[in-house]
């Protein structure tokens, strides 16, 4: 494939022969995808986009300053740790992380500023320390985190069970884990405390899953604290090398992976899908499976009949929150602007919901901002680009504001679609100015992306970033897992689990074992030895 690891679809090409096509290329289709090759199966992965692995990759601009998309940080990446060996056999354990440090997060509510450690022991002596009357509240959290995640990690698993004990000891486990996921985050920890304001710093990571504590379900809340107890973690070079190191596994174990190959259609034939559509051709797979989403693969790319055999109603849930983000570039590096590893999680006030539900075009920087500084977390950025830095700032992007431009042109949308960026750009950086002021004067490069630029590139068609809302009804919806009623197609991604790289991991491991069953522990065995 030309020394990178994938290739520009071409309707000349052979696409025959594979035992299964993937749609999407991010982290759940290509943590699939490694575990298939593995396996000896023929695999490939079609991407829509120009460059593979969805919200792992990054982008670049003047100077080569480069940011993120999606991936800010990860958790349980310690050495030892089981995500960690997931992610080593992924990339060929070719992937150093670098620590972020004892504080990774910094919760801003006004003025006030609330430091997140590392260690579990260590949040709990810090939380003690801000709220001197709640110790009693704060041990029932932590023990409450640690009950709700156990019978996660059992809900999740359960996923990949065959049908027969999914009806018996699912239906338990399902039982047992809706006492955690019905109530929201909020009526949950209002049993704990009434201390709001208690409440509002052990939500200030509520960002990450996308909803604010009166709308969120506990157990989304609680499966990502847990995931980041033990401190966040950065990619040496950068989150697109997560998507460089597997692809180039994935290829090295003989799989395919195919760029601008928008795929159209998954074909059905007496109820079994049989191949996907694209540009019209038509590619033949004993099996194909979606990353692009429940709510694009069975409202976009599967007609009537197959839509009601999943027997799934597309207002079941709402999607996910989108966002606005300016990406900063700057003419100092980190060491001499003094630019922090943490990131910053800043809001108006304590009253989140109120807040980010009152969020307009023109308020919206004020209200939350979320502030991400990755060249000072990348290990590798001091050396690669002396006398720069760059800064990510992001908050709530409401699709509605910028719908009546969706269909003009990437890049070269009207006056007044430029000018709503231009109106955030300088709103944000006014309180980048507030949070970090010692970058004043020393910004060279800014540049926003809107719900339309989320759209634009991943398809999701109202800029959602994490799929489906982390609701507690997400939690009960029973298609959400690998296996659908449709024979030969199954599901990856952030929806069939829950946000994020490592939920995204989880559940093409989760479609692995669905595939492979009891095959895929041979491949558990030989994680460690690195392929090639």
């Amino acid at each position: 494939m030309q020394n990178k690891p994938y290739a520009s679809f071409s309707t000349t090409d052979d696409h025959t022969g594979f035992d299964h096509v993937i749609i999407g290329s991010g982290m759940g289709a290509m943590t699939l995808g490694t575990w298939l090759a593995k396996a000896g199966k023929k695999v490939a992965l079609f991407e829509q986009h120009y460059v593979p692995g969805g919200f792992t990759h990054s982008f670049k601009r003047k100077d080569g300053m480069k940011w993120d998309v999606g991936v800010h940080y990860m958790g349980n990446m310690q050495e030892g740790h089981g995500l960690r060996k997931l992610m080593d056999f992924l990339t060929n354990h070719e992937l150093n992380w670098a620590y972020m440090g004892e504080v990774y997060d910094v919760v801003m509510i006004g003025k006030d500023r609330y430091e997140i450690p590392a260690g579990e022991e260590n949040f709990r002596q810090q939380m003690k320390h801000y709220f001197p009357d709640d110790h009693q509240a704060i041990d029932d959290y932590l023990t409450l985190l640690k009950k709700t995640n156990k019978w996660g990690s059992a809900f999740f698993f359960e996923k990949s069970f065959e049908p027969f004990l999914s009806q018996t000891l699912g239906r338990l486990i399902r039982r047992a884990y809706a006492k955690y996921y019905r109530s929201t985050t909020l009526e949950t920890l209002q049993t704990l405390t009434t201390n709001r304001r208690l409440i509002a710093v052990l939500c200030g990571q509520c960002g990450n899953y996308g909803l604010p504590p009166k709308e969120s379900s506990f157990a989304a809340h609680a499966m990502v604290i847990g995931h980041f107890m033990e401190g966040g973690y950065y990619p040496h070079g950068g989150s697109e090398q997560i998507a460089n190191r597997t692809l180039d596994t994935f290829r090295r174990l003989g799989g395919k992976t195919y760029i601008n190959a928008p795929v159209s259609e998954i074909v059905t034939e007496k109820g079994k899908a049989t191949g996907i559509r694209i540009k019209g051709k038509f590619i033949p797979c004993r099996s194909v499976i979606s990353n692009i989403g429940i709510k694009n693969t069975f409202g976009k790319l599967l007609d009537e009949t197959a839509r009601k055999r999943q027997a799934m109603s597309p207002n079941d849930t709402k999607p996910s929150s989108a966002h606005l983000c300016l990406y900063v570039g700057l003419d100092r590096s980190d060491e001499q602007l003094k630019l922090p590893k943490h990131n910053i999680w800043s809001y108006e006030t304590e009253d989140y919901s109120a807040d980010i539900n009152s969020i307009t075009e023109h308020n919206t920087a004020n209200k939350f901002s979320y502030v991400s500084f990755p060249s000072a977390k990348d290990a590798l950025w001091a050396e690669q680009h002396p006398n720069r830095s760059t800064i990510q700032a992001i908050s709530v992007g409401r699709y509605e504001w910028y719908e009546s431009y969706a269909e003009q042109p990437w890049r070269n949308r009207e006056t007044a679609y430029q000018q709503k960026k231009e109106h955030f750009k300088n709103t944000m950086l006014e309180k980048l100015y507030e949070l970090v002021p010692q970058i004043k004067g020393h910004v060279i490069y800014a540049e926003v992306s809107t719900p339309l630029s989320t759209r634009h590139f991943t398809d999701y068609q109202t800029g959602e970033i994490y799929g489906l809302a982390h609701t507690p009804k997400r939690f009960a919806l029973p298609y959400l897992r690998p296996q659908t009623k449709i024979k030969g197609l199954k599901l990856v991604g952030q929806d069939i689990t829950l946000v994020g790289v490592a939920g995204a991991m989880l559940s093409g491991m989760l479609c692995a074992i669905v595939i492979l069953k009891f095959r895929v522990w041979k491949i558990f065995k030989d994680m460690n030895n690195p392929v090639g």
